[in-house]
Parts: structure tokens; C-alpha cells; sequence
């Protein structure tokens, strides 16, 4: 009589194992792939807009800023660490990159945003040397009309 070839019981529970974890996975780079998204229009949205350069502005308008980097100050990196709003209006953190002369150091900014005018709220230079300081806040930007 020939013998009958089972599977263990083993096998079909790492394949629907197999079969989970391959579609969490799935689902897990989804969802990055649409927050990358959406920060990085937000992004190209804060760089069309000039806010950076309001910014970069305000640091260098204050001496707490300028004593410490130098002017001008240049950046490199826009990293965006919130986003909270709608059509009508709202808030973006984001990290600003700068150097200046004498070093550099991380803007931390927070914007608020109308239909009309993004308004810097709150700027806190974190240099690469020394502790974090609050650098006076203000300022507007009108939005660009869209493309």
C-alpha cells in the first residue's frame, strides 16, 4: 500500500504567518508612502511660498540668532515634523537647517496659515554649540496664488 503524503501541521501555519506578515508589511509601506506624500506637498508648498525665507529673516534680524551663527545664514534642509489643518487655515512645524559664519544649528519653527498670509508663530534657534534659545516670533508672508 503506498504511503500518503501529509502536511504538518507546521507548514499551514507559516504559510498564513507568511501570508500576514507579507500584508501588514503592504499595509505598513502604504501608509508611509502616503504621509511622505503629504509632507513632502507641504513642503514644496512651505518653499513656493517663501516661508523659509521668512524665517531665515527673522533669525538674522536678531542679535540672540546672529551673536551665535553669524550672518547671512543659508539653508539646506526643510524637514516638516507637523502639519494640522484645512482649506481654511492652520498649523506647520517644521526644522530648518542653517549655517552661518561662526555655525550652525536647527530653526524650529511654527507657522500658522490662512488662505491670505502664512504668519510665523514661534522660531527657537537650537544651535550645534550651546543650549536652544527663543528667538522673537512675527511676521507674514502672503500665499502665492496657485499655479
Amino acid at each position: 500500500m503506498p504511503s500518503q503524503h501529509r502536511d504538518s501541521p507546521w507548514q499551514s501555519w507559516m504559510v498564513a504567518a507568511a501570508l500576514v506578515v507579507g500584508g501588514l508589511g503592504c499595509f505598513a509601506a502604504g501608509v508611509a508612502w502616503i504621509s511622505r506624500s503629504l509632507f513632502q506637498d507641504m513642503e514644496r508648498e512651505l518653499r513656493r511660498a517663501d516661508v523659509h525665507r521668512l524665517v531665515l529673516r527673522t533669525a538674522e534680524s536678531t542679535p540672540l540668532a546672529t551673536d551665535r551663527l553669524g550672518a547671512p545664514l543659508t539653508s539646506s534642509f526643510l524637514t516638516l515634523r507637523a502639519h494640522d489643518g484645512a482649506a481654511e487655515g492652520g498649523r506647520v512645524d517644521f526644522d530648518l537647517t542653517v549655517q552661518g559664519p561662526l555655525g550652525r544649528g536647527v530653526l524650529q519653527a511654527r507657522v500658522t496659515y490662512t488662505p491670505e498670509t502664512w504668519t510665523l508663530r514661534r522660531l527657537v534657534l537650537d544651535p550645534d554649540e550651546g543650549p536652544p534659545v527663543e528667538l522673537p516670533a512675527g511676521g507674514s508672508t502672503p500665499v502665492p496664488p496657485a499655479d
